[in-house]
């Protein structure tokens, strides 16, 4: 029976990188297409697992791409985009919160993290938070996972996954962990709702928002 529930952060809860693009794009004047890209890779992975600083990672970048930015200017649009939640995400995970423990799992670097935390207050309400740069590995690697249900103490069969990314999905899979891939609010309360894990919750008030359809 599932008990906890493991949320991933960014483009789940609250915007990542993905959104830098267009104003990035419309400073430089460069396709929107073209920009994402720069950001990630082994770069961006070694960022996330703290063997980066942000000001090496984004020196590197600008170095590699040429752009005609600032350093700052980049941190700028980058915590800019972090204020955006994704809509009915808070209400949803506050209407869990009432009867499973909630878990946040992600894949960030410490700089971004440290921002973010002031940013978003209401992220208090997972019980644990666990990030890549403090685990010094992201979720590409199943012992990720083990390392949390350690700490947290629990069965991989009671816990369940949601992250917008298929392939960390399925690396949670290969230990056990079931997982739902998040599109929406809306259709992450469906899918909880036909899995009984939130039909109780439901039958009390809740944001129209999440509640079922």
């Amino acid at each position: 029976m599932t008990r906890t529930l493991i949320f991933d952060l960014s483009e789940v809860l609250i915007a990542g990188l993905l959104g830098i693009e267009k104003p990035l794009a419309a400073r430089l004047q460069i396709d929107e297409q073209t920009v994402l890209p720069a950001f990630a890779g082994q770069l961006l992975e070694d960022l996330c697992c703290g063997r980066l600083s942000e000001d090496e990672y984004l020196a590197r970048i600008l170095q590699r791409q040429q752009w005609s930015i600032t350093a700052p200017e980049v941190k700028r649009i980058i915590r800019d985009n972090f204020h955006h939640r994704v809509p009915g995400m808070e209400e949803l995970v506050s209407l869990l919160a009432r009867q499973h423990e909630l878990i946040l799992l992600s894949d960030h670097a410490a700089e971004w993290v440290a921002y973010i935390r002031d940013v978003h207050p209401w992220l208090r309400i997972f019980q644990a938070r666990f990030f890549s740069f403090e685990l010094q590995q992201t979720k590409r690697e199943p012992s990720t996972f083990r390392l949390v249900l350690d700490a947290i103490k629990r069965r991989p069969e009671d816990c369940l996954l949601v992250d917008d990314r298929a392939p960390n999905l399925g690396v949670a899979a290969s230990i056990g962990i079931r997982g739902i891939c998040f599109t929406s609010a809306d259709a992450l309360a469906r899918e909880l709702a036909a899995r009984g894990l939130l039909g109780q919750l439901l039958a009390s008030p809740a944001p129209s928002s999440v509640q079922q359809r």
